[in-house]
């Protein structure tokens, strides 16, 4: 199993998650656009990238900017529902980067993070791997739990899903294959041992009014100018 491999599985699991958050505006950080992000009922949806050009191209339909990570162009709580796919692992500022995302997310909003679990076969595979290029920040599950509930936020659901070993070659894809049980079983004998995590939490913050608790959307973009300064064109 490659990377691609690896994101089809991701994209399908949030397909079936993604259809119960609604709001106006859904941010997508990373380098690969999640084809998941179709079914999503939120028709404001962007995509932002560290890099000028990401792997795979946005939709048309797609907002795409390049900023970093820790300094987002947005107004603070006006984002309904953020995912960071393989964001706080390949950073080293990860927690700071979990910040400045909860620091855009709307009250009420939801935070979707997904990742390679350390604690797993593919987490040490990817800890030996043979490709440095990359940094690798390994966040566990109790610790990105943690910073959450330090922000205030509230956990909605941990999972992890993976359990097959991570064989590449083409006799190791056909183990792969016949492995296929092991998808069945491990999650109930050791729920928080799969490859990749998936951890959704929710911002709770009401507004007090003279007329009770109502929702509030600010502005999502701000004069705040882009870090790097150079913007990427916005379709």
């Amino acid at each position: 199993m490659n990377y691609e491999d690896l994101l089809k599985r991701e994209d399908k699991r949030l397909s079936s998650l993604l259809t119960n958050y609604s709001g106006r505006h859904l941010l997508q950080l990373g380098d690969h656009t999640l084809l998941s992000l179709a079914v999503s009922p939120i028709l404001h949806k962007i995509h932002i990238s560290n890099t000028l050009r990401p792997v795979n191209a946005s939709p048309s339909h797609y907002a795409f900017l390049q900023s970093a990570y820790t300094n987002l162009p947005f107004a603070s709580e006006s984002i309904n529902l953020v995912l960071l796919p393989h964001i706080l692992e390949l950073n080293k500022n990860a927690r700071l980067v979990l910040s400045e995302a909860w620091r855009v997310l709307a009250p009420n909003g939801h935070l979707i993070l997904l990742g390679i679990n350390p604690l797993s076969l593919w987490g040490l595979y990817r800890f030996f791997s043979s490709n440095k290029n990359l940094a690798w920040n390994g966040c566990t599950i109790q610790t990105i739990c943690q910073w959450i509930y330090a922000l205030g936020g509230e956990i909605c659901h941990t999972e992890s899903f993976l359990f097959r070993p991570p064989l590449t070659s083409n006799p190791g894809k056909w183990l792969f294959d016949k492995l296929f049980w092991l998808e069945k079983i491990s999650p109930w004998l050791f729920p928080y041992l799969g490859g990749i995590y998936l951890i959704i939490a929710q911002k709770r913050v009401r507004r007090p009014s003279a007329l009770g608790f109502v929702w509030h959307f600010p502005p999502i973009l701000t004069n705040k100018s882009l870090a790097p300064v150079r913007e990427a064109h916005r379709v």
